[in-house]
């Protein structure tokens, strides 16, 4: 039934692991999941949505109301809590990072609504595939002849959007990435009222810009916000860029990414609060229990010891250390030093750009004189750095 989604999966399985080993794979994978994601998307089609009794419709909407939305700036810690919670039983967490409100909204409005349920869903289709760009891979399994879980998914999708679209879509401009969550969820476990599931979860780097917005949209969400010291980040920046065989370190962008994050840390995480919680990355990795128990706390879920296991969709998920290339999946690794720590050109322009943002947070900069400051600043404004 299913033999020529099958040979478009080998296909696109032949790539994924070697995703850089040269330029013509940098484009064949794309092409490759595209091909594979259009014609899984064609089968569920021609099956037609599952079928959503009044319970599960209920069930279903209760868990879509109480997102858990992990964010802060890129490098900081936020997948690894993201694979911290992914097994939890009261949780259902998506494996491939949310980006609904800083990218997908965007291109999905620059097409007509009858085309978005499409294009959404081969875009989270192709990220159940390759999640996150190294293994685990094809975290739904892989098809048989007489079963696909992509199509599965795809066909859950197809209901549930719909149902969120009615019933969030008025005061959530977001709704689609819950019905994301509740497809996941429906081709996993079942959303049924025997669930142990109480929230659903994603992780969007930046997306705490979108504080307000998120707390107003779902009054019941939880947001956790990540920090990390920024030579942490720039050292984690500048080996991403080289893994991907990049040349120039986006050095402004890094610097107001973390300068907006810290600005809304500082003011946002003084005081207890249900809903919002700071966590920084070097407490994470530095004493584990006491961070994975406060996280546990906050949720209102039940510190199970699997929390100490960072895994993507059930999988010992890969290390969660940019220079440890040798590290057992599945485990928390303390902070490592970098090879190569940042220069110190880099690392005056970085305190340069950050100002007091990072000192009200505790993570001290080297001070640059006040004279290289201003010419920074001035420099950064008018788009010189």
């Amino acid at each position: 039934m299913y033999e020529s989604l099958i040979a478009l999966e080998h296909d696109l399985d032949r790539h994924l692991g070697h995703p850089r080993a040269a330029p013509q794979d940098c484009r064949a994978i794309p092409a490759a999941a595209a091909r594979w994601s259009a014609a899984v998307w064609a089968a569920a089609a021609a099956e037609g949505p599952i079928a959503l009794d009044r319970a599960q419709v209920a069930r279903g909407l209760d868990i879509a109301r109480r997102p858990i939305f992990i964010c802060g700036a890129h490098r900081s810690g936020t997948t690894l809590v993201r694979d911290l919670l992914d097994d939890h039983p009261a949780l259902t967490v998506l494996p491939s990072e949310g980006t609904f409100l800083t990218s997908s909204r965007g291109w999905l409005r620059r097409h007509r609504q009858g085309r978005r349920l499409e294009l959404l869903g081969c875009e989270w289709l192709r990220r159940l595939a390759n999640p996150i760009h190294q293994a685990p891979y094809w975290v739904l399994g892989r098809a048989s002849r007489e079963h696909c879980p992509y199509v599965r998914f795809a066909r859950c999708l197809m209901a549930w959007w719909p149902v969120a679209r009615r019933h969030l879509g008025i005061t959530a401009c977001s709704w689609p990435l819950a019905a994301v969550a509740l497809a996941y969820e429906q081709c996993g476990r079942g959303v049924n009222t025997a669930s142990s599931v109480r929230h659903w979860a994603e992780k969007s780097p930046t997306n705490e810009r979108f504080l307000a917005q998120l707390h107003a949209e779902f009054p019941h969400g939880r947001i956790i916000h990540v920090i990390r010291h920024p030579l942490a980040v720039l050292a984690s920046r500048e080996q991403e860029m080289r893994n991907a065989g990049a040349t120039r370190l986006p050095l402004r962008r890094i610097a107001r990414d973390l300068e907006r994050s810290y600005r809304i840390a500082a003011s946002h995480g003084r005081g207890a609060s249900d809903r919002y919680l700071l966590v920084r990355y070097e407490e994470l990795v530095g004493n584990p229990r006491e961070a994975v128990a406060r996280l546990a706390s906050f949720l209102d879920i039940e510190p199970l010891p699997l929390l100490l296991e960072p895994t993507v969709a059930g999988l010992p998920a890969p290390c969660n250390s940019s220079f440890r290339q040798d590290a057992t999946p599945g485990r928390i690794e303390p902070q490592a030093p970098p090879p190569s720590p940042p220069g110190r050109p880099a690392r005056e322009r970085l305190s340069a750009l950050l100002g007091d943002a990072a000192a009200r947070l505790g993570y001290e900069l080297e001070p640059a004189p006040a004279w290289r400051r201003r010419i920074v600043r001035m420099a950064a404004r008018l788009g010189l750095s």
